[in-house]
């Protein structure tokens, strides 16, 4: 049974006006949040001084690292995309397309955009859609698995944690963490994983929620499975590039933090800039401002007695650098929209 042309019309009008609504709200959530931490914690003239004692010295330090981040992630997809698919994406068109999907997941917003626009760039240069879909999901998976797993080793080290008692259960983190790198370095242990999901989510009462699950676990679980149908020494490479990924992100934050002026041991930046991408991952305020600015701000007082206004001023730098790519990804969207234009993709439209 197809769909009328005015049903269509009207069922996509309605889509429309939830997701216009669903921004409004987001944008109120942005505005209340910022207001609550510059209300609650932060002085408008305490917080202007500070920018005094910002190094402006580590500006092209944290910019190179910054690219160099960006760039590994470029080069990972392009050698994935070779050693199993025998496509040549090169690096630098990744990297083009990185910009380009940060841009979308920025202003649409949500990484759900950005990941879209990935998809249909590389799978309209290469031609393989489910190809492309599969590495995006499974590097992306990837990523937040080796966060996830540095981000539990920092707090198990962090000396003001193993003062609330909370040592046992960090560590058991921790382990569950290393653990969840099995499945995606061995396809037989990743199957194993898709029936055992596949099992929980059968016990779900609610018969939507239940088939929605359903197919996203089948979609994840086959994107890692086609993902780690290789030999294991390219998966290890491939898995130690994220890692070394990862090593530049907690350094770059440390040093975002001395920029700052916050002085604190290198092991707080190890789990802190984990529990900050957690919290940017809530859809609830546009690119995550506003929860972002709560959580540096009150765990920077309550564990390190640091003061509100330097805090904004590491969210405010923060926000600077994310912003340069962003920019950047609008810059290559507008000024070659002829090259694998994403104003066809499904989020250009």
């Amino acid at each position: 049974m197809t769909m009328s042309p005015s049903n269509a019309q009207i069922t996509d009008d309605r889509s429309k006006r939830k997701k216009r609504i669903w921004n409004i709200v987001k944008f109120l959530v942005t505005i209340s949040l910022l207001y609550y931490v510059f209300y609650k914690y932060v002085n408008i003239n305490d917080f202007l001084t500070a920018f005094r004692n910002i190094r402006p010295g580590l500006f092209f330090v944290l910019l190179v690292i910054l690219f160099t981040c960006r760039y590994l992630l470029a080069y990972q997809t392009s050698y994935y995309f070779k050693k199993i698919f025998d496509v040549d994406l090169g690096v630098n068109f990744v990297f083009k397309v990185q910009m380009i999907s940060t841009f979308f997941a920025f202003v649409l917003p949500g990484e759900l955009a950005g990941g879209i626009v990935s998809w249909y760039m590389l799978s309209d240069k290469s031609g393989k859609k489910i190809d492309s879909a599969s590495v995006i999901i499974f590097l992306r998976l990837l990523s937040i698995m080796t966060m996830v797993a540095f981000t539990a080793i920092g707090l198990l080290f962090e000396d003001k944690l193993k003062s609330l008692g909370l040592q046992s259960y960090i560590l058991m983190l921790a382990v569950l963490s290393l653990l969840m790198f099995i499945p995606f370095v061995s396809s037989r242990v990743a199957a194993a994983m898709r029936h055992f999901s596949q099992g929980i989510i059968q016990v779900i009462p609610f018969k939507k929620w239940r088939d929605n699950l359903v197919r996203l676990n089948e979609n994840i679980w086959k994107s890692v499975i086609r993902c780690t149908s290789v030999a294991p020494s390219l998966v290890l490479y491939v898995l130690s590039m994220s890692v070394l990924w990862y090593l530049l992100v907690i350094l770059f934050f440390y040093l975002l933090m001395i920029m700052a002026d916050i002085n604190l041991p290198f092991q707080v930046s190890i789990w802190l800039i984990g529990i900050i991408t957690i919290l940017q991952y809530l859809p609830v305020s546009f690119a995550g401002l506003g929860v972002r600015e709560i959580g540096i701000v009150y765990m920077l007082k309550e564990f390190y007695q640091v003061r509100p206004e330097s805090s904004m001023i590491l969210c405010t730098l923060f926000l600077a650098f994310s912003l340069i790519i962003v920019v950047m990804g609008g810059m290559a969207v507008w000024l070659k929209p002829s090259d694998h234009s994403v104003k066809n993709s499904p989020v250009g439209k």
